[in-house]
């Protein structure tokens, strides 16, 4: 099992993240099947395109699901965040979602709310859906 060995600021090219952590090479959740963690990235201009509007709130990060068109579902990647706990994994963090991305950090879901949702348009700026917004807390080590 590969440990864990970016520190936050420190940046990777994408494919060489999911090289050494698993996780797939798409989408902004990634759930790796190689290592205990579950990759997620944030980029607020690619976001926009798609309806995610991933921002800080305090001491929260809200961190849009997935699922580009339709109610976001608690499944697949988002499931994986809600129950990342359970599962024994880390969320951690990128910042950027293409090439060079930055680490941003080891964050754990609030145990209080966990989430939410909001209305937000599909990608393209389709017509408004519910999303899954997760309530994401940075983790102190």
């Amino acid at each position: 099992m590969t440990a864990w060995h970016l520190t936050k600021g420190e940046t990777i090219l994408r494919k060489n993240l999911h090289k050494k952590f698993g996780g797939s090479g798409q989408g902004g959740i990634n759930p790796s099947s190689k290592t205990p963690n579950v990759i997620i990235f944030s980029d607020h201009d690619v976001g926009n395109e798609h309806g995610y509007a991933d921002r800080w709130e305090g001491d929260l990060f809200l961190y849009v699901g997935e699922g580009q068109t339709g109610d976001q579902e608690m499944k697949r990647g988002n499931k994986a965040i809600l129950q990342h706990v359970e599962d024994g994994r880390s969320i951690r963090l990128f910042w950027g979602c293409r090439g060079e991305v930055t680490y941003g950090g080891e964050f754990e879901i609030d145990h209080i709310e966990p989430w939410t949702t909001e209305k937000r348009p599909a990608t393209g700026g389709g017509p408004m859906r519910n999303v899954i917004v997760f309530r994401l807390k940075e983790k102190v080590e």
